[in-house]
């Protein structure tokens, strides 16, 4: 009799442990389940954000030759002209930092670098040479990249401010429109008397692949003021 009670209370008690086991795996695979499977969805959204993204455009060529032979100042002596501020514009050496550009839509704000190459592309907007100096009379244009200092280029919309400043002041540009031109387009870049400001970047902005259109945005002067040195 003995022997049969204590076989009877080993079975309860192997029963009782396999009872805990499965409520422990069962406790297990509810947290487990749904932590596996947001992270299976995790995965997915990754891999569809890489499918959609852009890819890098460090490559792209925002202002194209074609386009930059028409980007001639107004002024062949617009350097050295006086521009808005009432001061002399400066001249800049090839890849100096020569000031910054700041979207209050956007609120973004970024460097502007002489010169439209790689190395100056790779750090902020560009400013190219051949066209007039920020502030003075004539077409100022800057060049960016679409998925780096111009993202978000195309949500700007007539009206809108855009802030530059530089050695030579601040000046405030206002939004006048925009237009999507090939990238070989000759004559894009229009030549002004007045103090205009021109942003060009790649075209479509999503698209996989160095772009074939350019997107430019123009902008015309509101105000400008001399920086105080103190």
């Amino acid at each position: 009799m003995q022997k049969k009670r204590s076989g009877l209370v080993l079975a309860v008690k192997l029963i009782l442990m396999l009872s805990l086991c499965v409520l422990v795996y069962s406790v297990i695979q509810v947290f487990r389940g749904p932590a596996e499977a947001q992270e299976a969805l995790s995965e997915w959204t990754k891999k569809r954000e890489e499918a959609v993204a852009p890819v890098q455009t460090g490559d792209e060529i925002p202002l194209t030759a074609e386009m930059a032979a028409m980007a001639e100042p107004a002024d062949p002596a617009a350097p050295g002209s006086a521009n808005k501020s009432g001061t002399a514009a400066a001249e800049y050496a090839e890849g100096e930092v020569i000031g910054e550009i700041s979207f209050p839509r956007l609120g973004k704000r970024v460097a502007i670098l002489e010169g439209t190459g790689k190395a100056q592309l790779k750090k902020g907007a560009g400013h190219y040479a051949g066209s007039a100096v920020i502030g003075a009379n004539g077409n100022s244009v800057l060049a960016g990249h679409r998925d780096s200092v111009f993202r978000g280029l195309g949500d700007l919309q007539a009206g809108d401010r855009i802030e530059v400043e530089t050695a030579d002041g601040r000046f405030t540009y206002e939004v006048t429109g925009s237009v999507i031109v090939d990238e070989d387009a000759r004559g894009a870049i229009k030549p002004s008397t007045e103090p205009l400001l021109t942003l060009i970047t790649c075209y479509p902005f999503g698209y996989v692949g160095p772009a074939p259109d350019r997107y430019l945005l123009s902008a015309s002067l509101l105000h400008a003021e001399p920086l105080v040195v103190r």
